[in-house]
């Protein structure tokens, strides 16, 4: 293949992508590797002993019958040490080694994208550098005494039956881990468990709104009656220029359009939080596209696993294990430094004791979010250090609520509404007022006959919330919210009382949610990250289309897989 030819199909791919419900089914790209041959390697004595899997594992199985009273979730201060001052940091290592190593691929993340990417390529032995001490990302767990839940990314939509997605998990056996949830979640409003909001429980004199915008969701879910679906990442080029439509709009402005006029303020408050809980953003912020995009996907079937997506995470990690020498997996490695040079690429990285490696290697996954790239590649093109530039990240908390007392599992999510009202206009103040948005039934996958474990989730869908919880004394300040709210509201909704709470564990996310912002796809925003760097370093992660989902993570892998295989089986070249 010529570079002429190389390019133009990196170029086409910069415009196909996946669905979260069809999910590759659409693929004309070539085998999805799931099945080429990669051996086991037999590994010494002295390397098995060195590795232990339970200490890089997405699920951290260490902690005993009560947590330590500190945020567990992401580790920022190595790395911002390291970032805020790269050329201070290199020079007192004494600036960068020549490569130690020359291999063909290096993974640059070991969250979802990092993992699966590194399992469809694994005959090619990559590297996985990881700057957190575990693997997993985002997609990260924890467990009590035998219990496994979330800390950070739940669910997933089912994939549909012979997608790629779906012969991806049953190579991994994923579908023995998971419970399908079916029904559809109930709302809390005013103290109140309501099950059939969208029949106008809450306010039935407005009932005819309720069920034509419910009506409306559904259509576009199952792409009848002149709806569709907004694929994103857009598998249907046909259909590129109506989903940009729907991206130069907010999901709120296309709401009042459906309905034509303003929407039943309990409506536009469910959403509104939906919205914070799941895109970190308000629906004043995030693309029509992106709204139903999550929204209608999520009326359809949902997969849960005890542990989250971290369950999922570790189960292709284990895979990767017992495939790939112990020594390519390596946690705590924050690489700082990448330099594309005639043969190859350079990776530079700090080890787990500060020391600085270097690796040579043919071909780099970027498997980590785009605001870290303009520090690590120091010559990117000026058209996408703007686009990154305009990129936002927000963040999330999440506690854990470890009970001694059996839940029913007649729900899995349940959103609250507070008063059935919301002030659009302030984003902080409203969330800082709401606080928690949503309350899952974590153990609902697995089921216990004595105890039970909610996970909380409080999204905050402004910019300056990153400082607010890296603040000193911010554990305490959000411990006593969150536990004011789970003693005053949430515990009598599940007929339980403080005495039955054994443990309370927070998490925090500086930066794991990409902002969908309306006109990122119209505006080309998309394409110019994600297309390949110099033709060796490659972008695949879930902000390559600003949507934070598992199936946004996995199916980038496996859309760039084969081009990357392509390169290599050419040598490089």
């Amino acid at each position: 293949m010529s570079k002429t030819d190389d390019d133009n199909r990196l170029n086409s791919l910069s415009r196909v992508a996946v669905s979260r419900r069809s999910f590759l089914k659409f693929m004309g790209l070539g085998a999805l590797y799931l099945t080429l041959p990669a051996p086991k390697i037999a590994l010494s004595k002295e390397e098995n002993e060195r590795f232990s899997f339970g200490k890089v594992s997405p699920i951290d199985r260490t902690i005993g019958a009560i947590a330590p009273k500190s945020f567990s979730g992401d580790e920022p201060d190595r790395t911002h040490r390291i970032f805020w001052d790269k050329a201070e940091f290199i020079a007192s290592g004494g600036g960068i080694p020549e490569p130690e190593e020359h291999v063909p691929l290096v993974i640059i993340g070991g969250g979802v994208s990092g993992l699966t990417s590194a399992y469809l390529l694994r005959h090619h032995r990559p590297i996985i550098l990881e700057r957190a001490s575990r693997f997993g990302g985002n997609a990260r767990g924890e467990s009590w005494n035998g219990m496994d839940y979330s800390i950070g990314a739940a669910y997933l939509i089912e994939p549909e039956e012979d997608s790629d997605l779906d012969k991806f998990f049953k190579e991994l056996n994923i579908r023995e881990l998971v419970r399908v949830k079916e029904t559809h979640d109930p709302i809390v409003w005013n103290q109140k468990i309501y099950h059939h909001f969208w029949e106008g429980e809450t306010s039935p004199q407005r009932r005819e709104q309720f069920v034509r915008l419910f009506s409306y969701f559904e259509d576009v879910l199952k792409n009848r009656n002149g709806r569709f679906f907004p694929d994103i990442p857009i598998i249907d080029a046909g259909r590129r220029g109506l989903i940009a439509d729907l991206d130069r709009k907010t999901f709120k402005e296309h709401l009042e359009e459906v309905v034509g006029g303003e929407v039943d303020p309990h409506i536009q408050t469910a959403l509104e939080h939906f919205s914070w809980s799941s895109f970190g953003a308000s629906s004043t912020e995030i693309s029509a596209a992106a709204g139903l995009n999550f929204y209608c996907g999520e009326l359809g079937n949902v997969m849960v696993a005890p542990g989250g997506i971290s369950t999922i995470a570790e189960r292709i990690l284990k895979k990767l294990t017992d495939t790939l020498p112990h020594n390519h997996f390596r946690a705590e490695s924050i690489v700082f430094d990448i330099r594309v040079v005639s043969d190859g690429v350079v990776i530079a990285y700090a080890d787990s004791s500060e020391k600085i490696r270097s690796i040579h290697a043919k071909a780099v996954i970027l498997a980590c979010p785009k605001f870290v790239v303009p520090t690590m590649i120091d010559n990117i093109e000026p058209d996408r250090l703007n686009a990154i530039q305009r990129l936002r990240y927000h963040s999330y908390l999440v506690a854990n609520v470890l009970l001694n007392k059996p839940l029913k599992d007649d729900f899995y999510d349940l959103f609250l509404i507070g008063d059935g009202s919301v002030d659009l206009s302030d984003p902080a103040g409203s969330s800082e007022r709401q606080k928690v948005t949503d309350v899952v039934l974590g153990s609902f996958a697995k089921m216990d006959p004595d105890r039970s474990i909610l996970t909380l989730y409080r999204g905050m869908p402004y910019l300056g919330a990153r400082t607010e919880i890296y603040e000193d004394g911010a554990y305490e300040r959000y411990r006593t919210d969150f536990e004011k709210q789970i003693f005053d509201s949430i515990l009598p909704l599940m007929n339980a009382s403080p005495e039955n709470v054994m443990d309370l564990r927070l998490s925090r996310w500086g930066h794991p949610l990409p902002v969908a912002e309306a006109g990122l796809i119209a505006n080309g925003t998309i394409d110019v990250i994600r297309k390949p760097f110099k033709r060796r370093v490659f972008f695949v992660e879930q902000d390559n289309w600003m949507l934070p989902a598992f199936e946004t993570a996995a199916g980038e892998a496996m859309i760039w897989a084969p081009v990357v295989d392509q390169f290599l089986k050419r040598g490089g070249q």
